[in-house]
């Protein structure tokens, strides 16, 4: 796990080696162990090191090799298939990183071939001095980041936009109104939108190809969710479905340096000990609890470890943590963001990283298989929405009747802003509002990120599910994630997100997702004989911050909780 940053600028001025070198180093935090950087006329490429594989300085970054410079962040966990195949080709290796087979397998597939072979979680950027093209590529479901900046003749990527903003001219970094109604629409801000104009995410399982000589940029996609089901009967679903878990959770203990697990007493964290441990016995485990009992999921976790036979350990997170919350938010997402089960969330990685540095969690299976209750609650909506005569052209009410909001949702004609409501966007009063005050047209549409995840032809549930695949799981749970494992120096995996896991679970038939009228039923069924009965059996309660004041604090002044998280980014547009 590390942090990057590079610039290109053919500029006479050029490239200012100390400032670039600052500004790399804004994220030691994501690379404490080591520090590199490597310099051409016009170039420079910048990496932060946390050592997981081959800890030596063999490992050390920028890797170079007949004019080309490889950057990477994450792991590749196929590595030493690749890394055979390619020394079959006549390729010499000088270290046992995961890294250098980017390097290698750049030089020998290209960029397309490369990206089609890669497994894990990973962002990399390549300088092909040759060629006179830098290449950039993240993994297929968005777990680590790479934003980028592009204004007046320069180019700049970081793994973080404080890396950007450290080092390019304030004066390029306006912000942007419509991405700023985005994320009171989505409590974040999808990719490729950040809150500025001219600085943008890579959206996960893409390319970005930049062109040195010429300044062209494009960015393309490398892979797609497959789109056909599959239902040869739950006995072979279940028995495939355990042998992807056993793959995908195997496949991510790799490591040179202590592994533990974060454990929250729910299904998915509960089913990846359960693995992980049949593979590496004496693990150890780390929960996070809360004092609020109807909150607090740590008897669950704790049933599960002495399953799993780890060496567990419980805090609990205490009121006022949470009173530091924009600032916090502010200094880890360098843009509004809304989601603030963040602080607890890096709560837990800190307990963590004071005996391991990568840690494996259980991210993306709600996504994968069924497990949010908002598809049962969008299912029922839009049966009623059917139902409803005349809805699909809207209905003039009287203007006496009550118009609840329940009442509002039933009667939208638009289906992703009855989602879009169910998911917590401010109402489209507050919105048009907000439009006026930040000059943003009227007809702008803020649910694009939405609708070009959607799937008209798939059922509520289903549709849904896609959506949160491409929007909220790499937007809000993996940045979130992401930024607050990094922050303190931990390396997260989300053991469930293999290619071939995700591929699979979405193939899977919906009665097989919700097996006997339950969220994540056929999940559940497939994993029950290695789960204690009460982690099986207790409701979803999901990690969030219960509610004891702060939110209903930040609902009184600022009318919701992202408006008080965005609100020096509407402040700021309005007074510009």
């Amino acid at each position: 796990m590390c942090g990057l940053f590079g610039i290109i600028d053919p500029t006479p001025a050029g490239i200012d080696t100390a400032r670039a070198r600052l500004a790399r180093d804004t994220l030691v935090h994501r690379g404490p162990d080591q520090a590199g950087d490597w310099r051409q006329p016009g170039v420079y490429m910048g990496h932060r090191r946390l050592s997981i594989l081959d800890t030596s300085s063999a490992g050390r970054q920028p890797m170079t090799a007949d004019g080309v410079a490889v950057t990477v962040n994450g792991e590749i966990y196929n590595f030493r298939a690749l890394k055979a195949e390619l020394q079959q080709a006549g390729f010499a290796f000088r270290s046992a990183s995961d890294s250098e087979v980017v390097l290698h397998g750049y030089r020998h597939w290209g960029v397309d071939g490369l990206t089609e072979r890669l497994e894990g979680m990973y962002a990399a950027v390549i300088y092909d001095n040759n060629q006179r093209t830098l290449f950039a590529f993240r993994d297929r479901v968005g777990i680590k980041p790479l934003f980028y900046f592009h204004s007046r003749g320069c180019f700049a990527w970081a793994s973080e936009p404080k890396a950007i903003k450290a080092y390019v001219e304030q004066a390029d970094l306006n912000l942007d109104p419509e991405a700023i109604i985005d994320f009171l629409v989505y409590r974040y801000i999808p990719a490729p939108k950040t809150a500025y104009k001219a600085l943008r995410k890579l959206p996960a399982a893409h390319i970005l190809e930049y062109r040195t000589q010429t300044g062209q940029l494009d960015t393309r996609p490398y892979w797609r969710l497959p789109e056909a089901e599959t239902d040869p009967g739950d006995t072979v679903l279940k028995e495939r479905l355990r042998e992807l878990l056993d793959a995908s959770i195997r496949d991510q203990l790799v490591s040179d340096v202590p592994l533990g697990l974060l454990l929250s007493g729910g299904i998915d964290s509960s089913a990846i000990a359960a693995v992980a441990t049949r593979c590496a016995p004496n693990m150890q485990s780390f929960s996070i609890g809360f004092r609020e009992q109807a909150r607090d999921e740590t008897p669950f976790a704790t049933a599960m470890a002495e399953r799993a036979g780890t060496a567990h350990h419980t805090q609990y997170f205490e009121r006022d943590e949470m009173d530091s919350l924009v600032e916090r938010m502010d200094a880890w997402f360098d843009e509004p963001f809304g989601d603030t089960s963040a602080i607890p969330t890096f709560r837990v990685c800190a307990f963590a990283r004071r005996s391991v540095t990568v840690a494996l969690s259980g991210d993306g299976g709600d996504e994968l298989f069924g497990g949010y209750r908002w598809y049962e609650r969008y299912d029922d909506l839009r049966r009623r929405q059917r139902l409803m005569p005349g809805t699909s052209r809207g209905i003039n009410l009287p203007s006496a009747l009550p118009r609840s909001d329940q009442l509002t949702l039933l009667l939208s004609k638009d289906p992703l802003w009855s989602y879009a409501r169910i998911r917590g966007s401010i109402t489209h009063p507050r919105l048009r509002d907000w439009k006026q005050r930040l000059e943003v047209p009227a007809d702008y549409d803020e649910l694009w990120a939405y609708r070009a995840a959607y799937d008209p032809a798939a059922s509520p549930r289903k549709a849904a599910q896609r959506i949160d695949f491409h929007t909220y799981l790499p937007d809000d749970i993996l940045t979130k994630v992401d930024r607050a494992s990094m922050a303190i120096s931990l390396e997260c995996r989300p053991a469930l997100l293999s290619t071939e896991l995700v591929e699979f679970a979405f193939t899977l038939p919906e009665r097989f997702l919700y097996r006997g009228g339950e969220l994540k039923g056929g999940f559940k069924w497939a994993v029950a004989d290695m789960l204690p009965s009460v982690v099986l059996d207790h409701a979803k309660q999901g990690f969030s911050v219960p509610d004891f004041g702060w939110r209903n604090a930040f609902v009184a002044q600022f009318g919701s909780v992202q408006e008080g998280l965005a609100d020096k980014y509407l402040n700021a547009i309005q007074n510009s």
